[in-house]
């Protein structure tokens, strides 16, 4: 499964791809922006608006789970029917909006078909957002070192996304993420004589109380 913009060179890959609809938002929203009293426009992303917040509330809800999200597919071929597969639109952007969905019809809602399946790329951007700003630093990278940078910067990412330390997976010596299990995280009880109050009026306030091993008969006094 491929997820991805609309870059056309994606077009080639041979596999069940899900195009990004957080692209697709937001070329609808800067188009609409930049044209806003474009009535006919206005009155189309409408309808994509209706088309995808329904399902989005309930993936919100249930999850990218198949049995919940395979009943939008009734949605998604109405919307089809009435404002993508009838004539082309007069208005230029509704025209370019109408090629793009017809093009990438098997590709815009694969996610409501397949349980797992996100409608977005946000974890792949996230990923190589490390890369982007080593280069906006750097200005270029070298063909040389390029290699070994990426290759630690995937390993890093694997660590991340699976909530492993990536020092200590170096120091395990091992060579397989998958199979290196982090440790248990240490809990670290609170320290003696600090407790809650719960007298005062912030009952998350906290106050310093005697220390139980000091004795009481051992108080510091002030000398006169």
């Amino acid at each position: 499964m491929l997820i991805s913009d609309f870059y056309g060179g994606y077009d080639a890959v041979t596999c069940r791809q899900q195009k990004c609809l957080v692209h697709l938002i937001r070329d609808l929203n800067n188009d609409l922006w930049n044209d806003p009293y474009n009535r006919a426009y206005e009155a189309f992303v409408s309808e994509v608006k209706h088309l995808l917040v329904p399902i989005f509330e309930a993936e919100k809800q249930y999850g990218l789970k198949r049995w919940h999200l395979s009943k939008f597919s009734k949605s998604v071929d109405r919307f089809y029917r009435e404002n993508i597969d009838k004539a082309p639109s007069h208005c230029e952007l509704i025209a370019k909006y109408q090629k793009r969905f017809q093009r990438y019809r098997d590709s815009l809602f694969t996610f409501l078909e397949l349980d797992g399946t996100p409608w977005h790329n946000n974890t792949a951007e996230n990923a190589i957002r490390h890369l982007a700003v080593q280069r906006k630093i750097s200005g270029t990278f070298f063909k040389k070192v390029a290699p070994q940078y990426l290759l630690l910067l995937g390993i890093a990412q694997i660590c991340r996304f699976q909530d492993k330390s990536l020092l200590k997976f170096f120091l395990s010596e091992e060579i397989d993420i998958d199979k290196f299990k982090a440790a248990k995280r240490i809990k670290i009880s609170s320290l003696i004589g600090l407790s809650k109050d719960i007298s005062g009026d912030d009952p998350s306030a906290l106050k310093v109380s005697p220390n139980p091993y000091e004795d009481p008969g051992c108080q510091e006094t002030n000398s006169p």
